[in-house]
């Protein structure tokens, strides 16, 4: 049986998670969380943000992607006997309770979110998944700012600022004295 042809949007999210940091995923029934954040803008740096809990402690783990996917992914389209080679920076820390994301996150609503992606390789392409280790969503949108969808929005917004958590591995090796 011949498998159908994936979308632009859905094949970019299956090639940057294929070379993302590992999704941690919560034992069933734990009370553990696993959220996962796959950001394609058209423009900009395409980042996958990953947060998860482990007992008490609450973790962040960011990819970047330092060479666009999204081009990558076009030109490959123009040549399939080239291989992909993205250079990645994945960085990992703890995350403070407070952060504002996990009020987005942790709560009935993110069950609630909408799912409108579009197959357009022009537009930004972003992606949810999230578990709380009973039930879990998968939700992906198309240009969520434009759609004016509050809730993607929100999380979005939220996720620019967690980001910032982890150290960058390219700047921390950077010494100021010579």
């Amino acid at each position: 049986m011949k498998k159908p042809f994936p979308s632009f949007a859905q094949e970019i999210e299956r090639q940057a998670s294929s070379i993302c940091s590992t999704l941690v995923l919560p034992d069933p029934g734990s009370t553990n969380f696993s959220f996962r954040l796959s950001r394609f803008p058209t423009e900009g740096t395409e980042t996958v943000v990953d947060i998860h809990s482990s007992g008490k402690r609450l973790f962040i783990s960011v990819s970047r992607f330092l060479k666009s996917l999204r081009k990558e992914l076009h030109s490959l389209k123009n040549n399939p006997s080239c291989k992909l080679s993205i250079p990645v920076e994945i960085s990992i820390t703890e995350l403070d309770r407070s952060e504002p994301i996990l009020r987005e996150i942790i709560n009935d609503h993110i069950f609630d979110l909408s799912s409108d992606l579009s197959s357009n390789i022009d537009e930004g392409h972003f992606f949810i998944f999230f578990t709380d280790s009973y039930n879990c969503i998968s939700s992906g949108i198309s240009n969520p700012y434009e759609k004016l969808d509050e809730q993607w929005i929100r999380i979005l917004n939220r996720s620019y600022g967690a980001e910032l958590n982890p150290p960058r591995r390219n700047v921390a090796n950077i010494s100021v004295y010579k």
